[in-house]
Formats: C-alpha cells, sequence, structure tokens
C-alpha cells in the first residue's frame, strides 16, 4: 500500500477537503448522466467550500466542482421546466 506524508496538519486538512469534494462530485455524477439535476450535491460543494473558506483553506478546487453543478443543474432545471 502507498504511504502519503504530509508536511504539515493544515497540508493534511487541505487534501482531505479537496479529496471530500472529489467524492461527491463523483456521487452526483450518475444523476447528471441520467439528466436528473443533483441539487444536493451542489448544496453539499457549496457548504464545503463554506467551511474551508471560515477556516482559511483554499476552497477553489470545491468551487470548480460546485460551479459545474449549479450551471448543469440549472440547466437541467430548465429544460424540465415545472416537472
Amino acid at each position: 500500500m502507498k504511504t502519503i506524508t504530509f508536511s504539515s496538519p493544515q497540508d493534511f486538512t487541505q487534501a482531505a477537503f479537496n479529496r471530500v469534494a472529489e467524492l461527491v462530485s463523483q456521487h452526483g455524477q450518475c444523476a447528471l448522466e441520467n439528466f436528473v439535476p443533483a441539487f444536493s450535491t451542489e448544496q453539499c460543494l457549496e457548504h464545503l467550500a463554506f467551511v474551508a473558506s471560515e477556516m482559511a483553506y483554499d476552497y477553489s478546487l470545491i468551487d470548480v466542482h460546485a460551479d459545474l453543478y449549479k450551471k448543469t443543474n440549472a440547466e437541467l432545471k430548465e429544460e424540465m421546466g415545472d416537472c
């Protein structure tokens, strides 16, 4: 098994935030693949970015994922109308 070491607790926490964002994004992907908005994924990523920001971590990668879901969810919602 590969051993990963971090130079500081802050580096570990930053990597953890980024990994959680990736996992949440992957989880919501199946909804988008079936043309279903993934609003809970969008909200989760936005909250994760907020928490990272409040703790003074870099949330730019999380925002990339959140923006993707925000745009895709808006497009799907527009196409679906009031279903």
